[in-house]
């Protein structure tokens, strides 16, 4: 009896410990298992990141690509709204420029009498003219200045004369302008002065304003 007890006992330890075995090497199976599984997702989301990173890239070329061809429609519009805003000025001139050459030939005397005037105008214009106040007072050169603008000269600079004792006023000409001078003196008055200039000037005619 002895001995089968011990037998009995040894087998239990044997059954114990082949069950041990097998509940040990079932949950590292198990953990592998996780373990692979764990490892799949991360390659299959790895992989999901890399196409949507990829995908990304695309859609920011095309979105760049776009962007250009808009921009270049948006060039073209404009130098089209351009050329044709140069168009219709050019049109509107051409009719202008009609109705004016009409309206001339039906008024020959008329539109000749104008360019003629316009001729003269643009030669006074020409003519640089310095105004200065002879008899101390600022005043009387504004008020030359406006004379003269009205006349159609081109007055560049108003200022004081270094004396204030002029009795009349006075043209000085620069050389080749005496002809100009005395035509101004002529519209200024009989009593008016005309004098060549004796000091270097940059202006063709200098007015002085007399008492």
């Amino acid at each position: 009896m002895p001995n089968r007890s011990l037998s009995l006992a040894a087998l239990m330890v044997l059954v114990l410990a082949f069950s041990g075995c097998m509940v040990t090497k079932s949950a590292y199976d198990q953990k592998e298992e996780e373990a692979v599984t764990l490892a799949k997702t991360v390659s299959d989301l790895d992989r999901k990141n890399k196409d949507l990173a990829a995908r990304a890239e695309q859609l920011q070329a095309e979105n760049d690509e776009l962007k250009k061809q808009l921009a270049a429609k948006d060039d073209l519009l404009q130098l089209k709204s351009e050329e044709i805003a140069k168009q219709d000025a050019r049109q509107a001139a051409m009719v202008h420029e009609l109705e004016r050459m009409k309206a001339q030939q039906a008024r020959p005397g008329e539109g000749d009498a104008r360019a003629g005037a316009a001729g003269r105008s643009a030669g006074l214009k020409g003519i640089r003219l310095k105004v200065l106040s002879g008899d101390g007072k600022i005043d009387s050169a504004k008020r030359m200045a406006k004379r003269l603008t009205v006349m159609g000269y081109r007055v560049e600079s108003v200022g004081m004369a270094e004396s204030s004792d002029y009795p009349a006023n006075t043209v000085y000409f620069a050389a080749n302008y005496k002809k100009e001078a005395r035509t101004l003196a002529s519209k200024l008055g009989k009593d008016t002065i005309v004098k060549p200039l004796t000091w270097k000037s940059v202006f063709s005619l200098i007015v002085v304003t007399g008492g």
